[in-house]
């Protein structure tokens, strides 16, 4: 396992060989130990790569790095995900070109929630697009859902802070090292996000961040997330380049209509010309993944953020999340309205509609003007 392990984290320190070319290694050699110990030849012999790439991949044969990585990994409780690996999110294992390697700080349940939004904007946004930012995300996350974002300042940032105040937490996707904070003026996200929420990387350990990491970690933000919110952006921004990936992935692609008068908004104002989905309320997202009658349309408005609580996923694949099997305890035993849950188990109403959210999107049950029907009793 460690040797699997110092191998992985061999491909993942080469450089200036790009990510397609180690997927293509990988594609034809299975393991990253076998790339390692492939002569010369026999990389020729794919006939996938030109002389001067093969000539890189054999003068960084070394794991004297990699091993060094490995002891740093183990003393920060830094996990690697390979691609290929049992834990490897399967979102990611869709789109193109996905990472050899993840980096991740926090709780990787969160890679195997059911519903995650990605939310995504500009460095310097107006003061409306802040507020509806931390608002929508605050909200979604109560209702259970995990918001993706890459934790640069303006819209990301406001975004993954809102998230924390809920269940549904929040995954920050960095376009450095894992234990490279950036910007450096958001070392307090940073750590909250490690302590409640998801830190996630696909570069080395130590790699500052540079002008070309940024496209590639939109496209993770794209990959892990159902659908993507540009809250407000520019032209030729990042979050376009998100909302791009998101739409090459066939994901759902939503913009938040600004005055035309805002030049940060210009980019996102275009995105609804193009035919991104307009976006006033969360519901407008949610519907396109649930059935939302007028009456959880009120809770979702009106839902209180519950007391900050770690959300512990199951490590396995698990059908249900402890939460849920407690509503479906109850709901089996008879307890058929949201109302009867909130009286049987004491819990906030909002938290329960999170949980009723999520076994709406598993098929597992319907909740209709507050009746709980089983859709496989």
């Amino acid at each position: 396992m460690q040797d699997d392990l110092i191998y992985d984290l061999w491909l993942s320190s080469v450089t200036n060989v790009s990510n397609m070319k180690k997927n293509t290694l990988l594609a034809v050699f299975k393991t990253a130990e076998a790339i390692y110990k492939a002569s010369p030849e026999a990389i020729r012999k794919t006939g996938f790569f030109r002389e001067k790439d093969i000539q890189k991949i054999q003068d960084q044969k070394d794991t004297n790095l990699a091993e060094r990585a490995f002891v740093f990994i183990q003393k920060n409780q830094i996990v690697c995900i390979p691609k290929g690996s049992p834990s490897y999110p399967s979102r990611l294992e869709k789109i193109y070109n996905p990472p050899v390697l993840l980096y991740a700080m926090g709780n990787t349940g969160l890679l195997k929630r059911d519903l995650a939004i990605g939310m995504v904007g500009s460095r310097k946004s107006s003061a409306d697009a802040v507020a509806i930012a931390k608002k929508f995300s605050q909200t979604l996350s109560e209702m259970g859902v995990t918001v993706v974002s890459g934790m640069a300042n303006g819209i990301d940032s406001v975004s993954a802070e809102g998230a924390l105040t809920g269940i549904g937490s929040t995954i920050a996707v960095l376009g450095s090292g894992i234990d490279v904070c950036y910007p450096a003026t958001q070392q307090k996200l940073y750590d909250q996000i490690r302590e409640k929420g998801l830190l996630l990387s696909e570069f080395f350990i130590g790699q500052p961040p540079k002008a070309g990491h940024f496209p590639m970690r939109n496209r993770i933000i794209a990959g892990l997330s159902d659908g993507i919110v540009v809250v407000e952006a520019r032209m030729k921004s990042g979050a376009l380049i998100t909302a791009d990936h998101a739409l090459d992935q066939g994901k759902n692609v939503y913009a938040i209509p600004q005055s035309i008068r805002v030049k940060s908004a210009e980019g996102s104002n275009q995105l609804l010309k193009e035919g991104a989905k307009v976006v006033t309320q969360v519901e407008d997202i949610l519907e396109d993944f649930v059935e939302i009658n007028q009456k959880r349309k009120e809770m979702i408005k009106n839902a209180a953020a519950p007391a900050a609580e770690k959300f512990e996923a199951p490590e396995e694949k698990l059908a249900l999340s402890e939460d849920e099997q407690i509503v479906m305890t109850a709901v089996t035993g008879g307890i058929n309205t949201v109302d009867g849950l909130v009286q049987r188990l004491d819990q906030p109403v909002s938290k329960l509609n999170a949980v009723l959210m999520m076994l709406e999107i598993k098929k597992i049950l319907k909740v209709s003007y507050g009746k709980i029907t089983l859709l496989h009793p």
